[in-house]
């Protein structure tokens, strides 16, 4: 276990990819889990608050503190049949790798694939273009290994209701506290595919099983730092088929209801202006034929069968009116999901002057009927402050990224941003929908939590007090008080 005190180094730490910057006291780093435990007794005998930090990619502000911050370059990957275990270390671009050599892969990748952790991604619950078909990373997580306040390390699996009820003290008040409030819980829940606000009470208990590690997961460092995760994984699809189309703002809900009939593995959005913004349009040029400002990215893929066939299925159906470009070659569709992800490389390239695409709403998520209210939602509350934006997204789940172009640092652009955080997500609300379907709540979004959980955020809080009782693991996100 290697501390560190620079000011050089210190001052790197201070930022992650959000708006926050704090300098930590300290930077810790573990080389193996009994590292990891003494880090956390000797940060709660200094008393120093925690934040385990990954890759540094956390755009709500999940990996900076102002106590000691916690590092794990520990990257094993172990794969077996249809699992693989990973240290919190491992970059996801290289699980990739790994994976495919044997034939397999875990579909979940966000946009900071390259550089993103395992660590993070289960702290953080992170999705992708694919959660529509392949869900989020909540869906494969089997096991966990962690560290918990006090020091104690511990193997979290599921197991039965009734084990449960018989277990520490801990483990009963959880469970009792999750089954006596489950009507609750489920009403409460939003109904979209993918969330990442506040804790996954609905997934602690089904089928018989109390379900320890798909409550942490999520939990934004909150509640235990991980030190392993238990993945699951699937065989990589033999074909791979992506149909880009065209559309105004007024068809896109018409265009996601029709392919989503089809079972595509990814509907994504990609605003064309975006590319025009920033002087990249050659790079979309070759995909648009037509003036609406939306391309739609629509993947399929199959562990069966061939591309063919569901040409054929797709060639008798409604699809076949939105006359779509096919790509089915690997190279092409490679290129063109390239295209799709350079969306976030131009979001933090945009300036002008003081002004930078900020975050806040960039995370939005509605019910998948209701994409188009999502749509005219932003647009309403950017135009109308007269304000320069970008939007992209998962179309597929209704789950949108856009920023406004702001100066935050000013009193102006920054009551501007509060504003627009207040509005939308009374809107989203409303609609059924989350603040945030990917990126967490971080610092940015949490003293939203409660209003978006306010019959169940009492829960939270509970949660968050058996197993944090002091408060040290990263104090000021997600959970308040």
């Amino acid at each position: 276990m290697q501390r560190y005190t620079d000011k050089k180094g210190l001052q790197e730490l201070s930022r992650d990819a959000g708006i926050h910057t704090i300098i930590p006291r300290l930077a810790i780093l573990a080389e193996t889990e009994s590292d990891v435990a003494q880090a956390m007794e000797d940060s709660a005998a200094e008393g120093l608050p925690v934040t385990a930090r990954g890759g540094g990619t956390s755009i709500p502000s999940q990996s900076v503190g102002g106590g000691a911050i916690l590092l794990q370059r520990r990257n094993a990957i172990r794969v077996s049949r249809d699992a693989v275990v990973c240290q919190p270390g491992v970059v996801k671009a290289e699980l990739n790798r790994a994976l495919s050599r044997e034939g397999r892969w875990m579909p979940v990748d966000p946009s900071s694939y390259a550089s993103c952790m395992i660590g993070g991604m289960v702290a953080n619950n992170s999705s992708g273009a694919r959660t529509m078909k392949y869900g989020s990373t909540v869906d494969y997580v089997e096991a966990l290994r962690a560290v918990f306040p006090g020091g104690k390390a511990l193997h979290v699996a599921p197991v039965s209701i009734e084990e449960a009820l018989s277990a520490d003290v801990r483990t009963r008040s959880l469970v009792s506290l999750l089954l006596e409030n489950q009507k609750t819980i489920a009403q409460e829940r939003p109904r979209v595919s993918k969330n990442s606000s506040g804790y996954r009470l609905e997934r602690a208990v089904h089928d018989g099983v109390f379900d320890l590690p798909r409550l942490l997961v999520g939990s934004e460092g909150t509640l235990c730092v991980f030190t392993e995760a238990t993945l699951a994984t699937r065989v990589v699809p033999k074909w791979r088929l992506l149909l880009i189309v065209e559309s105004p703002f007024e068809e896109l809900d018409r265009i996601v209801s029709v392919f989503g009939e089809h079972s595509p593995s990814a509907i994504e959005l990609v605003d064309k202006s975006v590319f025009r913004l920033m002087g990249r349009w050659e790079r979309v040029s070759k995909y648009s034929r037509t003036g609406a400002p939306y391309l739609l990215f629509i993947e399929f893929d199959g562990e069966s069968g061939d591309a063919s066939s569901k040409m054929e299925e797709l060639a008798g159906s409604k699809v076949g009116s939105f006359d779509p470009l096919v790509l089915q070659s690997q190279a092409e569709i490679s290129d063109a999901w390239e295209v799709r992800s350079e969306t976030l490389t131009i979001a933090q390239d945009v300036k002008r002057g003081t002004k930078t695409l900020v975050p806040g709403v960039e995370d939005l998520v509605v019910p998948r009927e209701r994409l188009g209210d999502l749509v005219k939602l932003l647009a309403d509350q950017f135009e109308s402050r007269g304000l320069e934006y970008i939007s992209y997204g998962h179309a597929g789940d209704a789950n949108l990224h856009a920023r406004p172009l702001l100066d935050i640092t000013d009193s102006r652009g920054g009551s501007t941003l509060d504003s627009l955080m207040e509005e939308c997500f009374e809107a989203v609300w409303k609609m059924g929908g989350s603040m945030t379907g990917e990126h967490g709540d971080g610092m940015l979004r949490a003293k939203f939590v409660e209003r978006q959980y306010p019959k169940t955020y009492w829960i939270m809080r509970e949660i968050k007090s058996l197993f944090d009782p002091k408060g040290v693991l990263n104090p000021g996100v997600k959970i308040i008080g």
